[in-house]
């Protein structure tokens, strides 16, 4: 049942290969809808994401890293998976309920739902991701992500053009990531790890109660993405939501970069944490933050040199000529992916009121700001808004885990 773990190095190579290939579908979607379809069906599939990754917060109920540094096993296998099937249907109630109270036309209420659905897949894979990172078999869920990959792009060049419908395409593409979990995750998961599904309701609930704050902090988080964008598309109309997301979609190659990088070594902060070894737990640290800074540096000094002429070949002239939208958006992701890590590191050390406080208080920032900025400053304003939120967020996040190297030199 169980198989030899490989070495840490060639789990990272297997992961990092599969999420950044996976992470560059995902980016290529939006650059062919732009080509494809044009930049009012952009704006419509900009809209769906940040809907849907709102929701798609309570589908993975901020599990991931509490799963991989769950390193005393005190829930099982089984009881992740029921959990992400029950809150994926939480998730899914909610979504249509908000989409049927907002004022949206019907193609844009069901691509929503399409789109939702598709990240329900997503949602599905991530706990199996989880089981083969504690397994150390990273190998098996970087293999998951380029077929996800290949899948998802495939099916989106054939049904786009062929049949012109974003509806028909989404839901295209949520079905052969569901049909890739079905045969390729679930039975690669029983080869490693003793995976059967636990329905044992008060085990779920006690894991649901406990993660609680992690939902409210993922929910949080990805909310101070999404409001100056949802704000945008209220204040200027899908357009330039659509202009917007376009020059921002090769930014997130840096957000997602980071994080792929450093999320392997969320493990890893918790095991040291738990030894109460600071040495280690600061190295570990240093590692990630300097790997942070690395790919920070060579996105501003990419969007720089090949700003006009990356956007120009990506999109064409039509979004070429908001350049200027460029390295206040890679700024931004530079920040976010720095807040994240510094949030990976406090799951690990369960310092969950940091996260929900620190949070909070980003989320009240990008409401306040994100309407007044947008006004002033339209599509600069959004990422004005978002710096803020996202500055405000890291200092109180460095509060807290000043406490925590405090407290874990302290007994070291």
């Amino acid at each position: 049942m169980t198989e030899k773990k490989l070495s840490i190095q060639s789990s990272i190579f297997w992961n990092t290969v599969g999420s950044m290939f996976y992470l560059a579908c995902q980016w290529l979607i939006t650059v062919l809808v732009v080509r494809l379809s044009g930049v009012e069906t952009a704006g419509i599939l900009s809209l769906c994401m940040s809907v849907c990754n709102i929701w798609y917060c309570i589908a993975v109920y901020g599990m991931r890293n509490f799963q991989v540094s769950d390193t005393l096993n005190r829930y099982s296998h089984g009881s992740y998976i029921f959990s992400r099937l029950i809150s994926c249907g939480i998730a899914g109630i909610g979504c249509l309920l908000y989409t049927l109270a907002m004022p949206y036309d019907l193609i844009t209420t069901i691509c929503i739902l399409l789109y939702f659905l598709y990240k329900c897949s997503e949602s599905v894979f991530d706990v199996y991701a989880g089981i083969f990172q504690k397994s150390w078999r990273l190998d098996l869920a970087g293999k998951s992500l380029l077929l996800r990959g290949v899948l998802t792009i495939g099916s989106f060049c054939i049904l786009l053009p062929v049949t012109n419908n974003l509806p028909v395409t989404l839901a295209g593409m949520a079905v052969v990531c569901l049909t890739a979990i079905l045969l390729y995750d679930i039975p690669k998961a029983r080869k490693i790890a003793s995976v059967k599904l636990d329905c044992r309701i008060p085990e779920v609930k006690h894991l649901f109660i406990e993660c609680f704050p992690l939902v409210v902090y993922t929910f949080l988080s990805t909310a101070i993405g999404s409001i100056p964008k949802l704000f945008l598309e209220r204040i200027s109309g899908s357009y330039d939501l659509g202009v917007y997301s376009s020059v921002a979609t090769p930014t997130l190659i840096i957000q997602m970069g980071a994080t792929y990088i450093f999320n392997p070594f969320v493990t890893l902060f918790a095991e040291r944490y738990t030894q109460k070894d600071y040495h280690g737990f600061l190295s570990i640290l240093k590692k990630c933050t300097l790997a942070v800074f690395g790919i920070a540096i060579a996105g501003v000094l990419g969007g720089k040199l090949l700003g006009v002429w990356g956007l120009n070949l990506l999109y064409g002239p039509e979004i070429a000529a908001y350049v200027e939208l460029l390295i206040p958006l890679i700024l931004c992701t530079i920040l976010t992916a720095f807040s994240w890590l510094l949030c990976g590191v406090l799951t690990a050390t369960r310092q969950f009121r940091g996260l929900v406080i620190a949070n909070v208080l980003a989320v009240i920032s990008s409401i306040i700001f994100s309407p007044v900025l947008e006004k002033y400053f339209s599509m600069q304003g959004a990422s004005m808004a978002l710096a803020l939120a996202t500055i405000l967020e890291i200092i109180v996040l460095l509060i807290y885990l000043g406490k925590d190297l405090r407290a874990i030199k302290k007994h070291a």
